[in-house]
């Protein structure tokens, strides 16, 4: 016999199993490797970044690597608490972000 769900139950299921694939995430792990940031004579390196922790960027014209293991969130303010957010993958450089702040991921 087969089971079929209702468009909200099949809705119910897919939202429960996002909210438990977020419990998993530990907000203390680390995103081993380094974000490297550079603007003009400022040097800025942050290692192993915490999952879930704001760092303050070096704000407009900063030149950007990723070079980590996770996701990272460029933000234009410096505390990552605006709704614009620029995501920065593994590996990933820009040369010209404005980087108020970042978070991240993983």
């Amino acid at each position: 016999m087969r089971m079929r769900f209702s468009p909200r139950a099949a809705l119910a299921v897919t939202a429960g199993v996002l909210a438990l694939s977020f419990v998993n995430v530990s907000t203390a792990s680390a995103a081993p490797g380094v974000v490297i940031m550079e603007k003009g004579d400022q040097f800025r390196q942050v290692r192993d970044p915490e999952g879930g922790r704001c760092y303050p960027g070096l704000g407009p014209d900063t030149a950007i690597a990723n070079r980590t293991g996770g996701t990272i969130l460029l933000f234009p303010d410096g505390n990552c608490m605006t709704r614009i957010l620029n995501p920065l993958g593994p590996g990933e450089f820009r040369p010209d972000e404005n980087v108020g702040s970042f978070l991240a991921l993983d």
